[in-house]
């Protein structure tokens, strides 16, 4: 069992090994690890794998987030850093003076005070950066609430086209790189403006489209925004 839920993980994050390769160009071709279904012709070893992935959301349940978080377009670093945030166990700085390491509690990006929903997305920093973010997708609605942007991507936006991916995509991304800019400030007193980090997070989204295994229509989408 233990096995089994190993090589879903390494399937999921697309682990660099021949094998992990073969099976998502074999079987994942326009799916993923969570919701594929296993046909009559598929190996022994495979519907062997799907039946674990079973028992193991049997078990644990899956979150009405599940799909935002984990979308397989996203990085697995910036889903890592997203798993964490969505669950609040990120160590900002109300944490941490929660378990006694910290006295004061200044958000760095701001004159606020930090925890999660400040620094996602309510500071005026992180809000100036999302907005510049959901602008440039063309977003039909607009939020910098962290809790009507969870519901909302988990509610409606879960398609699997095109747009609702780089949707998630952008959601994990500017999360992470916001995540970034405040570890950054505070531990290499760096610091890039508002500006800057929304070019970053764009210039990261269109390097993995253009370069990645996209329809031709859709690299020409990513390059019409």
């Amino acid at each position: 069992m233990a096995t089994m839920l190993r090589l879903m993980w390494h399937i999921h994050v697309n682990k660099e090994s021949l094998w992990i390769k073969w099976i998502h160009n074999a079987y994942l071709r326009n799916d993923d690890i969570w919701h594929v279904q296993a046909k009559n012709w598929d190996s022994w070893i495979w519907k062997k794998i799907l039946k674990v992935r079973d028992k193991a959301v049997n078990f644990c349940g899956v979150v009405p987030w599940h799909r935002t978080i984990w979308e397989t377009t996203n990085f697995p670093s910036h889903s890592f850093i997203c798993w964490l945030a969505i669950q609040d166990r990120l160590l900002t700085i109300d944490r941490l003076i929660k378990r006694g390491l910290m006295n004061t509690n200044n958000c760095c990006l701001c004159t606020g005070s930090e925890n999660r929903n400040h620094l996602f997305f309510e500071c005026c920093y992180s809000r100036e950066v999302w907005l510049k973010i959901m602008g440039w997708l063309r977003f039909k609605w607009q939020s910098c609430n962290w809790n009507q942007l969870v519901i909302w991507y988990s509610e409606r936006l879960k398609g699997d086209g095109f747009n609702q991916r780089i949707k998630r995509m952008a959601l994990t991304t500017t999360i992470y790189s916001i995540w970034r800019e405040r570890n950054f400030r505070i531990f290499k007193q760096k610091a890039r403006s508002a500006d800057q980090l929304s070019k970053d997070i764009k210039l990261c989204i269109y390097s993995f489209v253009l370069n990645g295994s996209f329809k031709a229509e859709d690299r020409e989408l990513i390059i019409s925004l």
